[in-house]
């Protein structure tokens, strides 16, 4: 009986040990879903809409082999805009049969496909026959294999999809190739098992109860085998199974009394007989017990391994409440939503930065090509000629870096251009040898020529790395299949404060450029400042902007033109000095900053002119007018113009206050004759 206690355990801890592994293994069911897709056509792109991941149990993946793989995650409509002018397969969950279905999208016309705002784009400008998709600006998140070194990944892309369901995955090449042919959406199962613990720990203890039932049942078989007296203490009969032989014969021997007393001969064959028997059953079943002790080791071993392996959490079941996945949705609401996310604008600024300090380290305006644009890419276009040309000129740009500084507006919009501010630290783009050769900036004869670019050196905040200003950036991004370009790059004044404006992720709007609600319609902000730069501030203008701490009225135009001309008639030249101003050709940009007014960023052009007059004193081009203009020597007139990046903060009409100059950047960009 004690024996089959013993078994019936055992045997119950085996059953249950054999559960819990098997709930690890071989009843633990598929690792993974995985669906190959099979778009059977030569698309250089796919698209799979974020609610197609959830109609599959498990964490979602795509997973893609091949040269030049490429996988980005987007805001559906920002996906379906960048693929509108290219055919593309759509690809579906097919839940019940559990297959991909392809679906083939054509591009639009090939004469145009309309944007959003309503521009005009062809498939040739947006890239002939398909567009590489790295590193546009759309993408909150990309990964690529790239045979040219450089890569995300390396062979095998396998992305993890956790997005919401107003965004979407693109899979593409290089834009031109087809999409790789080893490409699969899988979804990880869930691999654990709450209830595999508690049956190996289960079956573990049944073993460790099995055994201790089983030694008992042979200790009382064992015991039947020892002497008859001097058994005292536990498990006396596994002990005497490891007693010594001669100790154990010593203690089996009759006395001498004992045999006095002993019963006839013939009882004495009986007894003998029976005992012999009863000895030889328990030699048997002492052989059996060893048979089956040997059987046991394992079982215990295994008992044991198993569990310590079942201590991973994943092995019990969870108390408590079950933790709920938060997966973003979609917010329905009636105001357009914020285009770019806090991440997208850092790497915004990181490329502009980067590129713009290559284009500074190598005087080299190809540089900036892919991510300046109009007065921007004009002003350190002209900047790096004369410097070419003239090492020693004086006016060297602020460097732009990609620490952002604490104030952003993005325009909240669905549709194109998409239009950004935002403000960086910057610093000295002077070298020690720029700052050891001093002296004017052209290196002409000019007076007047040279106070204007010491001037423009401090408006530039090109001094030291202690005092280089913080910059304003204006960006656009003028269609999906473009990135955001810088327009303006406007050094901000020391000391200002820049008025209130609403967080970055709640947006603000792009005013149009008559807006009436403001003290002046942004678009006659530029043409009233550069009146009063060609006039002077005896300009009927002047009434409407704050000139206190106005600086850049004391060094060109009208005050330019006059001191030039002072500087000439005491040296009893005959030459005449004039200036005209203009509002720049550049776009106007004016945000709104939730606080009634607006930014508004514009460029004033002006134009400082040298005449003989008839005269035998003439201007002289040399230096840094020879380097923009090719002209040399004595000429009749000379035009130079001086182009400012101007930043205003315009106050609405019900504010009692002034237009206020934020920020500026000149630079001398042109020169004729």
């Amino acid at each position: 009986m004690r024996h089959a206690l013993a078994i019936a355990v055992l045997v119950l801890s085996g059953v249950l040990l054999l559960l819990g592994l098997g709930q690890r293994t071989f009843l633990a069911g598929p690792a993974e879903i995985s669906l190959p897709v099979d778009t059977q056509s030569e698309a250089a792109f796919a698209v799979v809409d974020g609610t197609e991941f959830a109609k599959l149990p498990g964490q979602a993946n795509v997973v893609v082999q091949g040269a030049d793989a490429f996988v980005a995650t987007a805001m559906t409509r920002d996906v379906d805009a960048w693929l509108a002018p290219f055919p593309h397969a759509e690809l579906t969950v097919d839940q019940r049969k559990q297959r991909l279905l392809t679906a083939l999208i054509p591009g639009a016309p090939a004469e145009a496909s309309e944007t959003g705002s309503g521009a005009v784009t062809t498939e040739a400008d947006a890239a002939g026959d398909g567009l590489d998709p790295r590193g546009s600006d759309l993408w909150l998140d990309s990964r690529f294999i790239d045979g040219n070194g450089g890569s995300t990944e390396t062979e095998t892309l396998r992305v993890p999809v956790s997005i919401a369901v107003d965004q979407s995955v693109l899979i593409a090449t290089n834009g031109t190739d087809p999409i790789p042919s080893e490409v699969s959406l899988v979804w990880a199962q869930d691999r654990s098992t709450p209830w595999a613990g508690p049956l190996l720990a289960a079956g573990g203890v049944l073993a460790i109860v099995g055994a201790v039932l089983y030694l008992l049942a042979v200790d009382h078989d064992r015991r039947g085998l020892g002497p008859r007296r001097g058994r005292r203490g536990p498990l006396q009969g596994l002990r005497n199974a490891f007693a010594r032989p001669e100790r154990r014969g010593r203690s089996a021997a009759p006395r001498a009394d004992a045999r006095a007393d002993a019963p006839p001969r013939g009882e004495r064959m009986t007894l003998n007989i029976r005992n012999r028997a009863g000895r030889d059953g328990m030699i048997a079943r002492s052989r059996q017990n060893r048979r089956y002790g040997r059987r046991l080791l394992p079982v215990l071993g295994i008992a044991a391994v198993l569990g310590l392996s079942g201590c991973s959490a994943e092995y019990w079941p969870q108390m408590g409440p079950k933790p709920v996945e938060e997966t973003p949705t979609a917010q329905p609401s009636s105001i357009a939503p914020v285009p770019v996310t806090e991440a997208q604008l850092h790497r915004i600024v990181e490329q502009v930065s980067a590129a713009a300090n290559e284009g500074d380290d190598d005087l080299d305006a190809a540089a900036l090509d892919e991510r300046f644009v109009d007065d921007a890419l004009a002003q350190r276009t002209a900047n790096y000629t004369i410097r070419a040309s003239v090492p020693d000129y004086a006016v060297v740009p602020p460097r732009i870096t990609d620490e952002e500084l604490d104030y952003a507006l993005v325009q909240s919009t669905e549709s194109w251009p998409r239009t950004a501010f935002v403000t960086v630290a910057s610093s000295s783009g002077k070298t020690d040898a720029d700052a050891a050769a001093g002296g004017t900036a052209d290196g002409s004869a000019d007076a007047a020529s040279a106070a204007a670019d010491a001037d423009a050196e401090a408006g530039d905040g090109a001094t030291d790395e202690q005092t280089s200003p913080s910059l304003a950036l204006i960006m656009t991004q003028q269609s999906p299949q473009e990135n955001f370009e810088v327009s303006r790059v406007i050094a901000l004044r020391g000391g200002i404060s820049m008025p209130q404006a609403a967080p970055a992720e709640d947006g603000t709007a792009l005013l149009s450029n008559d807006i009436e609600t403001l003290m002046l319609p942004p678009g006659e902000v530029g043409a009233a400042y550069a009146s009063l730069l060609e006039n002077g501030t005896e300009a009927p203008e002047a009434e409407l902007f704050d000139l206190e701490s106005d600086t850049l009225l004391e060094n060109y135009g009208k005050a330019r033109a006059a001191a030039a001309q002072q500087q000439s008639d005491e040296k009893g030249q005959t030459m005449k000095y004039s200036a005209t101003a203009r509002q720049g050709d550049a776009p106007v940009v004016a945000l709104s900053t939730g606080a009634g007014g607006a930014l508004v960023a514009t460029t004033v052009i002006d134009e400082q002119i040298v005449d003989a007059a008839g005269g035998r004193f003439k201007p002289q081009a040399q230096g840094a007018i020879t380097a923009l203009s090719g002209l040399e020597g004595e000429q009749e007139r000379l035009v130079q113009q001086v182009a400012h990046q101007m930043l205003f903060f315009v106050p609405s009409k019900s504010e009692d206050a002034k237009i206020e100059l934020l920020g500026v950047t000149s630079e001398l960009v042109g020169v004729t004759n």
